[in-house]
């Protein structure tokens, strides 16, 4: 039976030694495909695929939007100085849990018919508002890259 090509048979360096090997490496020890990858990133899956093999490199702010993904620094993600000890440190995502939330417990607070209450977790706060507020608010948060919860009663 053919290979569909060495990509899918070659295994993890232990020591990504190049940007490409690393960008390749943090995707895989994250469980992420080059589509997930692209679709958080809001690029092309192909675009994904030129920088694990070398033929491309992201830009400067793609580079940081990638390392903030992966939680790890712009300068270890690109030259390769500390990125294992970086990477080991690294939050580990547990995406086993059918629960899109995990074990996190949001409390919401009680809201009368048709009134929306935005609450910033991060802050600790609440507040009621209309509903244009609360989706220019979500759509920001959306853009920065936070987790954002959309409950309707």
């Amino acid at each position: 039976m053919p290979t569909r090509g060495p990509y899918e048979t070659s295994p993890l360096p232990s020591q990504p030694r190049t940007l490409a090997e690393r960008l390749r490496w943090l995707r895989k020890q994250a469980g992420l495909t080059q589509v997930e990858l692209s679709a958080a990133l809001g690029c092309e899956q192909a675009m994904v695929s030129s920088w694990e093999v070398g033929r491309s490199r992201p830009s400067a702010v793609t580079l940081g939007a990638i390392a903030k993904h992966y939680g790890v620094s712009t300068s270890s993600l690109d030259t390769g100085d500390e990125f294992m000890e970086e990477a080991a440190r690294r939050p580990v995502q547990d995406n086993s849990s059918d629960e899109p939330w995990g074990d996190q417990i949001l409390n919401l607070p009680s809201a009368a018919p048709g009134q929306v209450v935005l609450l910033d977790q991060r802050a600790g706060t609440q507040a009621a508002t209309d509903v244009s507020d609360a989706m220019a608010t979500m759509l920001s948060a959306l853009k920065k890259g936070r987790k954002v919860w959309l409950v309707v009663k």
